[in-house]
């Protein structure tokens, strides 16, 4: 006797794709990349000039790029880093004839100069966040440059991104000579975030605005991997196939991480894993896209890759308002 057995599938989603926008470079300059991306679609970075120089930028749907200039004279260096939702961009300039790093703040068609570092991230609240004489330092305009230290036993730290609440998540030397991810929660202390599995390093790059931090940490074989931290324990966002290592550079508050890995750029998320986002953008576009820094919860990412053979910054924009799951 014969029995037919029908099995009714589910139909399978297809992956979210993405069109992808050339945010082009300065006149003259073959290189861009985009650093930062906020909820409105605005994105920074930096880009050069015939002359190889390059200033941060400022990009929008309606004006394109925009000069954001640098500590006088023109001829000095700079890159932005980080926007908030105003508008305010952070990020750094070179200043004065030794060509030191300065940290600034754009704000209103102002440029800030807040002193030695660099900057590298900002929230709503303008609070400012970096590095500099070896230390992560926090900016506001009522406290000006706040010391943040190190992890006990460090003596270099560095911040890269503060969230909504005033969470900071960078990287400090340790008491074991090893590089350590911190978490410093507002008006606390640094808190050393845990590695993988026969690790010795991490960093932490990016955090939501519910504390969440990516980034990466070295493994038992040494390369490093793309992580996530929720609630103070770390997961592996695994690499790319037939790529050894990577990192996370951003992360949005629907846990949708970015990066690279093995100079490709990637998207991970809890529903879809880790993907490459050159296999979501159209097959014919030209692009090789190289890493991932920004994502906001739009969805939309920026970042930097190849085309006809010059770095460019991109932005991506997913076709579709698919439904994605807040953590």
């Amino acid at each position: 006797m014969t029995r037919w057995v029908v099995l009714l599938l589910a139909p399978i989603a297809a992956a979210q794709t993405y069109n992808i926008q050339d945010l082009g470079t300065f006149a003259g300059g073959s290189v861009s990349q985009g650093n930062a991306i906020n909820q409105g679609g605005q994105v920074v970075g930096y880009a050069r000039f015939a002359n190889f120089n390059a200033h941060g930028f400022l990009w929008t749907e309606r004006s394109g790029m925009e000069d954001l200039g640098a500590i006088p004279p023109q001829s000095n260096f700079s890159s932005a880093q980080a926007i908030n939702s105003w508008g305010d961009i952070a990020g750094y300039s070179t200043s004065g004839p030794e060509a030191d790093y300065h940290a600034v703040l754009w704000m209103q068609g102002r440029l800030l100069d807040l002193g030695s570092g660099e900057a590298t991230g900002i929230n709503d609240e303008r609070v400012v966040v970096g590095f500099a004489n070896s230390h992560a330092f926090l900016w506001t305009q009522a406290t000006g440059t706040i010391d943040l230290g190190t992890l006990p036993g460090g003596n270099y730290s560095q911040a890269f991104a503060v969230n909504q609440r005033g969470d900071i998540a960078g990287y400090s030397d340790c008491a074991n000579y090893s590089g350590c991810a911190f978490l410093r929660p507002r008006s606390e202390e640094m808190q050393a975030l845990p590695v993988l599995e026969g690790g010795y390093s991490a960093s932490a790059n990016a955090i939501n605005d519910r504390g969440d931090v990516a980034g990466g940490s070295s493994t038992s074989t040494v390369s490093s991997h793309p992580v996530i931290w929720i609630d103070g324990s770390v997961e592996d966002l695994g690499v790319l196939a037939n790529q050894g290592w990577g990192s996370a550079f951003g992360i949005n508050n629907y846990r949708q991480v970015v990066g690279w890995s093995g100079y490709l750029a990637f998207i991970w998320s809890q529903e879809e894993g880790m993907q490459n986002l050159n296999d979501l953008i159209p097959a014919n576009s030209g692009w090789q896209l190289q890493i991932a820094t920004g994502i906001n919860d739009g969805g939309q990412i920026t970042g930097q890759g190849t085309i006809n053979g010059q770095l460019h910054g991109f932005l991506l924009t997913p076709t579709s308002n698919r439904p994605k799951t807040a953590p």
